[in-house]
């Protein structure tokens, strides 16, 4: 049922069925896993430095008035590190709990590379927004650091896609999101908090859109979709079944992660090509890539390889 959820898949041994970029040793590196880990050097970074935060205040995304730079002097690196800056706490933990495994989910539903594209968005979009209303409004103040905001976006994204997704204790994906939230709004709203508030504005409409616009949350009508290049989607600009020699090869490696489909070939030349062809095209831009009837090609021929396999 398409309404039933689990953190397991049939298809990738990562997490999630998430396809890594590299492997060390026994762990998968994908994107999720490598943002956790910087995430969690960090913590290592927060303890060294101490009060006088001699780094962390070059990496947050701070308003000019805080006397220690900011994106509108210049420091356009700020932009995208403010997400690594994250201290050393309870909250943080279960913060990246939750984002190692939504994270995973949605990494190996829309693919590695569209989803490196969605996090820089969540990463981008909000911090750029801040900043252009510091620049034109001066008593728009505020900071922003830590994996929260992107972790939220993550949230919304994923209720979004797997709305009836049942969390203990059988609350829905979509009640989890719209509490959590409505609590940070509340928040944002009771401190008076304008900075935080347009954060978590822009970030929420960030995930649900970017999750839309790369192709997923089709039962949520409601949600506009912008057309994104082809370089974030992880479109190929070769049809099915004409990928490159080179594209297939840089990609055999992901082929063993697709363990639904045994390795070994079918006797037709013409299936394997096809086949090949749809194994490249999950690989690249994740399952839901495939239309019903490529699915269905591809589930038949996995039956047939087990059969074979059984014999």
């Amino acid at each position: 049922m398409p309404d039933r959820y689990s953190f397991s898949s049939s298809f990738g041994r990562g997490f999630g069925g998430a396809r890594p970029w590299f492997t060390v040793g026994n762990v998968d590196i994908t994107t999720t896993t490598a943002t956790i880990a910087v995430s969690f050097f960090y913590f290592l970074v927060w303890a060294i430095e101490g009060p006088s935060r001699g780094l962390s205040k070059y990496l947050y995304l701070v308003s000019e008035e805080f006397g220690v730079g900011s994106v509108a002097e210049g420091q356009f690196w700020r932009l995208v590190t403010w997400p690594i800056v994250n201290e050393p706490d309870f909250w943080a933990l279960l913060l990246f709990a939750v984002f190692f495994m939504l994270g995973n989910q949605l990494e190996g539903l829309m693919g590695r590379r569209p989803f490196l594209s969605f996090l820089i968005m969540l990463t981008l979009v909000p911090a750029i927004a801040v900043t252009i209303l510091e620049i034109v409004f001066p008593d728009f103040l505020g900071v922003a650091f830590g994996l929260r905001f992107v972790e939220l976006g993550i949230l919304v994204a994923f209720a979004a896609q797997f709305p009836t997704a049942r969390f203990w204790p059988g609350i829905p994906a979509w009640g989890i999101a719209a509490f959590i939230v409505g609590l940070d709004f509340l928040q944002a709203l009771g401190d008076r908090n304008d900075y935080q508030f347009i954060m978590l504005a822009v970030t929420v409409a960030t995930g649900l859109i970017g999750i839309k616009s790369f192709g997923h949350a089709n039962e949520v009508p409601w949600i506009p979709k912008v057309p994104l290049p082809a370089v974030m989607t992880g479109e190929s600009s070769h049809p099915a079944g004409r990928s490159t020699g080179t594209k297939r090869s840089s990609r055999r490696r992901g082929r063993a992660n697709l363990s639904s489909v045994p390795a070994t070939p079918p006797v037709d030349p013409l299936a394997d090509l096809e086949i090949d062809a749809l194994l490249d095209q999950v690989a690249e831009r994740g399952l839901d890539s495939l239309s019903k009837e490529q699915r269905k090609r591809l589930e038949e021929h996995s039956k047939r390889m087990r059969k074979r396999k059984g014999q």
